[in-house]
């Protein structure tokens, strides 16, 4: 049995400023960490069958591939931790709210542990405020 972790995020800008702050590295590297403290350092090859690496302070990286992507819509792609073995798909939908706002969805799955699943959680919750900031910015 699998964990799967859902998180529902709402932002007052278009989407395509949503999707830039996924997928282009000088962005992803003001918020793609849960601890504002540690230095991000990213690379992204945004397309399908292109990889990403985000280093977090040097002691928590993740990579992984592009699976899918629709420019402003879907973002999927695996994630693994560098020190571990398991490989999760994380997808983020990106819908257009009203005239200017965008709600994001983010699906994180294939966990097969809950404890792991709960940890990323907290970390997403944390990293998205970051974005939130971001983006207000």
């Amino acid at each position: 049995m699998t964990t799967t972790i859902r998180i529902e995020r709402s932002y007052d800008c278009r989407p395509g400023r949503v999707w830039d702050a996924w997928t282009k590295p000088d962005l992803m590297d003001r918020w793609f960490c849960p601890n504002p403290d540690l230095r991000v350092s990213s690379h992204a090859d945004a397309r399908e069958g292109g990889a990403y690496r985000v280093n977090m302070g040097g002691e928590y990286i993740v990579s992984g591939s592009y699976q899918r992507l629709e420019e402003r819509a879907v973002l999927e792609c695996t994630w693994q931790w560098e020190h571990e073995t398991l490989t999760t798909l994380l997808r983020v939908e990106f819908a257009q709210r009203g005239s200017g706002g965008t709600d994001l969805v983010l699906v994180h799955s294939d966990f097969t542990d809950a404890a792991d699943a709960e940890a990323t959680r907290e970390g997403w919750e944390l990293s998205l405020d970051r974005l939130a900031q971001l983006l207000a910015g």
